[in-house]
């Protein structure tokens, strides 16, 4: 990895070709279908960067309806593991978004598949190292539960879990259509 390491805004136009590769990197459940990514990039809801290494090495695509206090990191992936890629990539996110990150990472559950709680416990903690903390609230999204985690410049609030449950929800209720959102999306913002 080089200090020329960068984001280059991702156009709806790279939307195909980075299609094809979130479609190696994610479970079909978790994809969003291609017209649906169209329709957020032009709205205005999503935004995406590629990371550059003096080549793409990993994408990042993020939602953030206006008014919203957080931005949620809808997909990141990288092409190599364990080569500090994701973390550089969250580095410079964090200087784009310095009001706060919401990330989702599936919740660990009693009676996973080992294989299934270490991707997970993995998954947990690489946001953790890069500076995100638990976030937890209940919450069952398309069946999914979720350990929501949350990125903030300023130290931990009290009521930033209420903040992020509520900023999670309006992430969910701006790009779906209202029936398909009160099916699927259940999420109950802590008190306080």
């Amino acid at each position: 990895m080089s200090e020329s390491i960068h984001l280059v805004p991702l156009t709806p136009a790279d939307l195909p070709r980075i299609y094809r590769r979130m479609e190696a990197d994610f479970p079909p459940a978790e994809l969003k279908k291609p017209a649906h990514l169209q329709r957020l990039f032009r709205e205005g809801l999503s935004e995406g960067w590629l990371l550059a290494d003096g080549r793409e090495v990993g994408y990042a695509i993020l939602l953030r309806p206006a008014g919203a206090p957080y931005t949620l990191l809808d997909y990141l992936a990288m092409e190599e593991r364990g080569a500090g890629y994701g973390s550089a990539c969250l580095a410079l996110l964090k200087e784009r978004y310095p009001g706060g990150i919401l990330a989702e990472v599936e919740a660990l559950e009693e009676g996973l598949p080992p294989e299934t709680a270490r991707l997970r416990q993995r998954r947990i903690a690489f946001y953790q190292r890069g500076g995100f903390r638990p976030c937890p609230f209940p919450n069952d999204i398309f069946g999914v539960r979720y350990l929501v985690h949350l990125w903030t410049a300023r130290p931990a609030e009290p009521g930033e879990a209420r903040l992020a449950a509520l900023a999670l929800e309006e992430c969910y209720r701006r790009q779906l259509p209202p029936a398909v959102f009160r099916a699927n999306v259940r999420i109950e913002a802590p008190e306080g």
